[in-house]
């Protein structure tokens, strides 16, 4: 499946922009924000869940499968189109990479949450890094294809019984309205499934009550297009967040009290730039 030129060049440009205004943990004075920084972006620390996760994925990457696909619900998919698709192409393009997973992981690690919701279950490969990194939560997490929605069922069946969460299929906007009253508060939000700026906007819009200042919510694929980046412009300045951070792979938005001032910071591993010492 290749990607068109046009689409490369959009990300090509997005990473270098990204890069360009990037700051690091020197320029980075609120504690909770260091703290946060210090516990998601800087750890490097290796956890025996990553293996058991990656393992999972080399299983769906070397999977000669095809599956039926019905048309796309959001803004379509690196993984191609049409009513049929390969398991190992999803896995390898529609899936959050490694960086992203372990990051989203050492995310539940902090912040403990009880309650999560992910839009966009695909293979599981997301949902399997929240769940481990958040044991003893519960996890929601809504898929748009019945059979894509299987195959994540076996992703976990493969993790361990102890990690299943409720994988919901139908369209985020069918679901949503059912969900969020049962779930009555939503700690953490993983919202990956349509990257298109109206949807994505609007599946904030129907969260945001069911939010509480001290929840989380990550969006996936910022960069994805100029209509996602418009999004997250929208997003990062809407009323009710009062910190967000971009890390170029997704962006994290926050609602705390505390906050004085709304802030935000596109954050990069200070060993990406050596020299930013805050100076500058």
């Amino acid at each position: 499946m290749s990607v068109p030129f046009s689409t490369h060049w959009h990300w090509l440009r997005a990473a270098a922009r990204y890069y360009w205004r990037a700051q690091t943990r020197y320029d980075v004075h609120s504690p909770f924000l260091a703290a946060w920084l210090k516990a998601v972006v800087e750890d490097e620390r290796e956890y025996y869940a990553f293996d058991e996760i990656e393992i999972i994925r080399q299983y769906w990457l070397r999977s000669p499968q095809m599956i039926d696909y019905s048309s796309d619900l959001g803004a379509g998919s690196r993984a191609g189109q049409g009513e049929k698709r390969a398991v190992k192409e999803m896995a390898r393009w529609s899936s959050v990479d490694q960086q992203t997973g372990r990051r989203l992981f050492r995310m539940m690690q902090f912040s403990q949450p009880k309650t999560i919701l992910e839009l966009g279950t695909n293979l599981g490969i997301s949902a399997m890094y929240l769940q481990r990194g958040a044991v003893g939560a519960q996890l929601y997490t809504i898929e748009g294809q019945a059979p894509v929605a299987r195959l994540a069922q076996a992703s976990f069946h493969r993790l361990g019984k102890q990690y299943q969460p409720e994988i919901i299929t139908g369209s985020f906007s069918e679901i949503l309205p059912q969900l969020l009253p049962r779930m009555e508060q939503v700690d953490v939000v993983w919202l990956d499934g349509d990257h298109r700026q109206e949807a994505t906007l609007a599946y904030f819009e129907e969260i945001l009550p069911f939010l509480h200042p001290g929840s989380v919510v990550a969006v996936g694929d910022i960069y994805w297009s100029q209509g996602m980046e418009a999004a997250w412009e929208i997003l990062k300045n809407h009323p009710s967040v009062t910190l967000s951070v971009d890390l170029f792979e997704f962006g994290v938005l926050f609602f705390r009290e505390e906050q004085q001032a709304k802030e935000h910071f596109t954050l990069i591993p200070y060993h990406y730039k050596p020299w930013r010492l805050g100076f500058f």
